[in-house]
């Protein structure tokens, strides 16, 4: 039997330290991928919470309302409102298109569901959820 040539064991030696190290780096690709993705997803995680506690919660739906209704260029207006077990109805009758534009400008920049949104020359129909 013939002795091996050292050559060869340093060959075979740098072979398999190249392949754990590229292996090793895809390897920390892909976890630093990982991490990037749950932290997107915790990110998401807490906006969906925080969205979700403001729609569930029907005091903050009314108080939201309450402060966009008694501004000063609604207070002249004639405002319908109902509520309903899972809704609120908001019906706003004005001849002024400022004033209809101005209150859909407010309420659609709330975190509020709207369920139904209808709109008209002289007034604005809004259904506002609950949950």
């Amino acid at each position: 039997m013939k002795r091996l040539n050292p050559l060869y064991l340093l060959a075979l030696f740098a072979t398999v330290v190249f392949i754990s190290f590229f292996l090793l780096n895809e390897e920390s690709k892909q976890y630093s991928e990982k991490v990037r993705e749950f932290n997107n997803l915790q990110v998401k995680a807490k906006e969906y919470r925080d969205f979700k506690s403001s729609w569930d919660n029907k005091s903050f739906v009314n108080k939201t309302l309450n402060q966009i209704l008694k501004s000063r260029t609604f207070r002249s207006e004639k405002v319908l409102r109902v509520e309903t077990k899972n809704s609120v109805k908001i019906k706003l009758i004005s001849q002024n298109q400022k004033v209809l534009n101005s209150f859909l400008n407010k309420v659609l920049n709330k975190k509020l569901i709207i369920k139904k949104l209808e709109l008209n020359k002289s007034y604005i129909d809004l259904e506002i959820g609950h949950k």
